[in-house]
């Protein structure tokens, strides 16, 4: 999971087992961008993300990730957008400077 491709294509399914892996039926959930999806699998109740796969897939390449691995993309900087601000401010220092300002 080195190189995330964020703005690609990626679609968010239930995968239901029938009786044996041949017979597993995928019901689609929703279609966007990586991003997009792990933002509508984020949205869900914890019940409701179990037994969700996303699909994302490029011009030559195809990648699946389970409940676990999407929760680990959740957590990537490149998806939230934090890399280490809070995590490294001492205690005391002028937190309004790093707020993000509102538009």
């Amino acid at each position: 999971m080195a190189d995330i491709h964020w703005d690609h294509e990626a679609s968010l399914m239930r995968v239901t087992q029938v009786d044996t892996a041949a017979d597993a039926f995928e019901e689609w959930i929703a279609r966007g961008t990586l991003r997009e999806m792990v933002a509508r699998f984020l949205e869900l109740s914890p019940a409701q993300q179990d037994g969700l796969l996303l699909r994302a897939s490029g011009p030559d390449w195809t990648e699946e990730y389970d409940s676990d691995a999407i929760r680990e993309l959740a957590e990537r900087p490149e998806y939230t957008g934090v890399y280490g601000a809070y995590d490294t401010a001492e205690p005391g220092e002028d937190t309004e400077a790093l707020r993000e300002v509102d538009r």
